[in-house]
């Protein structure tokens, strides 16, 4: 955009959609909390596509107790309600912990599993 085209942008859906942009979110909240006993701490973020109504959600970790054979992903991952798309993400984390918990193992830091595209 040029200098002049910048005041006409009345949202921030118009500031991001000059076609030279790729890849655009808009952030909407950063969550961060730590899970039982584990040290690490994680991170949630909230954020939507210009243009598009639906909330996303991204995390700093996954979780892969002693009982998983792979990493416990959210069921969804987006919903239309900020707060609904926060707890499939953080739902992803406390099930699988807490059903290991309850089958006995001692929680451990190595049970969360950074995400690298985060």
């Amino acid at each position: 955009m040029r200098k002049e085209e910048i005041a006409l942008a009345w949202t921030i859906d118009d500031a991001v959609a000059d076609k030279t942009l790729r890849d655009a979110k808009i952030h909407l909240q950063e969550i961060s909390f730590r899970l039982g006993d584990m040290t690490p701490k994680v991170r949630v973020r909230l954020f939507r596509y210009p243009g598009d109504k639906e909330i996303y959600s991204e995390q700093s970790h996954f979780i892969r107790t002693p009982e998983q054979a792979g990493v416990s992903l959210p069921a969804l991952k987006s919903d239309s309600n900020e707060a609904y798309a926060l707890i499939h993400a953080v739902e992803g984390l406390t099930h699988p912990y807490e059903d290991a918990v309850e089958q006995g193992h001692e929680p451990s830091d190595a049970w969360l599993i950074v995400n690298h595209d985060f």
